[in-house]
């Protein structure tokens, strides 16, 4: 039987246990007194924990997974299905259900992630993946569990964990790497400015000093002077640098540097005509197989910078044992459209020099005009516009510069 006693301080329930006659006659009951005020309050201390606990996991946008791997089910919290904005669990009835739904390009280190763990080589399971929400859209997720349960060969048998959204702070992460990417970019650009305005104004000047050198030469009257005309072509071509090169400075304010359809014979010849001041040497001879109607999407200035500095670099290093011929190609290959220089020059020893050959400051010849910044330039020029430049050259034979361009 029970027996309620009420008290002012408490609230007290006598559970009866069987009883037992005594020799004088006497029966003994046998009872255990329990004080449900005390459970109370256990009990209500535990529903505010527990509501405080699933406060936290809603405030920070975290749900709970419970992957029993004996049965193949898992259970997913409601916060982790309002991640995925869905008001059902019935989809979700196996772990294979988020596996698909993890993007393409995480799924290996996801899968590699989980595996290690299994495998006792982390103490803990943590991923960071994309998922498909029901809206079709993908939200950035941080996967954390733990195996709490192996059999007696160490195969995991239960793992918990929970599903954060972290895709706002993923969103902001990703901004912060293009804006440190972008400003990263500027940089190298205006450094490669400030070399195409060293390399390229020396050039331009060491012509006009040669031409006005041959002017003293031949003791002729300036305006019947062969030398004259190159001196006007040099000083044209010298303002025409300028005025692009201070474009350029502007452009360093646009995330995109500009690109145009350019016809590559058109700045091919205006090139050759600023390096045919050597010409009066008898140097070598042009070859150019260039199509007329070949076109590239480039920076006008740094198409004629890179064209100017292989053709100068040719002349350069020209084999005084033999006339140089200089030979110009242009076709397409594997998809995209390729240009050639060739020369038959000194060349290069691409096994010492191979790796140090587009570096800056880097010379391999001895030159007094050599200052080992040209095909550096060059190279920063062209991977600017997500071209491509590689060379192939043996020493005594000469080399062949090929331009890959990204169209």
């Amino acid at each position: 039987m029970v027996f309620d006693i009420y008290n002012k301080d408490s609230y007290r329930a006598i559970n009866s246990f069987p009883s037992k006659i005594h020799g004088d006659g006497n029966r003994m009951l046998y009872s255990k007194v329990s004080n449900i005020k005390e459970l109370r309050a256990q009990e209500l201390k535990f529903k505010v924990l527990e509501e405080r606990f699933q406060f936290a996991l809603e405030a920070s946008n975290t749900g709970v997974w419970d992957w029993d791997i004996k049965k193949n089910t898992v259970y997913y919290s409601s916060q982790s299905f309002k991640i995925l904005e869905i008001n059902s669990a019935d989809i979700f009835d196996n772990p294979e259900r988020w596996d698909e739904i993890v993007h393409p390009d995480d799924l290996q280190e996801y899968y590699d992630t989980i595996n290690e763990h299994f495998e006792n080589k982390t103490p803990f399971y943590e991923n960071f993946h994309r998922v498909l929400t029901s809206s079709g859209k993908y939200k950035w997720i941080l996967d954390r569990g733990e195996v709490i349960e192996r059999d007696r060969n160490g195969k995991p048998l239960r793992v918990i964990g929970t599903h954060t959204d972290i895709t706002t702070q993923k969103e902001k992460e990703l901004e912060l790497v293009k804006t440190m990417k972008l400003y990263s970019e500027k940089n190298s650009q205006l450094l490669n400015f400030s070399h195409i305005v060293a390399h390229n104004l020396n050039s331009h000047a060491g012509n006009l000093k040669l031409l006005l050198d041959m002017i003293d030469a031949e003791n002729k009257g300036m305006e019947n002077s062969e030398a004259f005309n190159y001196l006007r072509t040099v000083s044209n071509d010298l303002n025409n640098t300028i005025a692009d090169l201070s474009q350029i400075v502007t452009i360093q304010n646009n995330v995109n540097i500009t690109v145009k359809p350019l016809k590559l014979n058109t700045y091919l010849k205006k090139v050759l005509d600023i390096v045919s001041a050597y010409n009066y040497r008898n140097l070598g001879t042009i070859i150019n197989n260039i199509p007329e109607d070949a076109t590239i999407n480039f920076n006008p200035a740094y198409l004629e910078s890179v064209l100017l500095n292989f053709c100068t670099n040719a002349i350069k290093y020209a084999d005084s044992e033999r006339a140089l011929i200089i030979e110009f190609n242009f076709f397409i290959k594997n998809g995209k459209k390729t240009f050639t220089i060739t020369d038959n020059g000194l060349g290069i020893d691409l096994k010492k020099h191979g790796d140090l050959l587009f570096g800056m400051y880097k010379t391999f010849h001895k030159h007094k005009d050599s200052h080992g910044i040209g095909l550096y330039i060059t190279k920063n020029q062209i991977e600017s516009m997500n071209g491509a430049v590689s060379v192939a050259s043996e020493v005594g034979v000469g080399s062949t510069f090929t331009v890959t361009f990204n169209d």
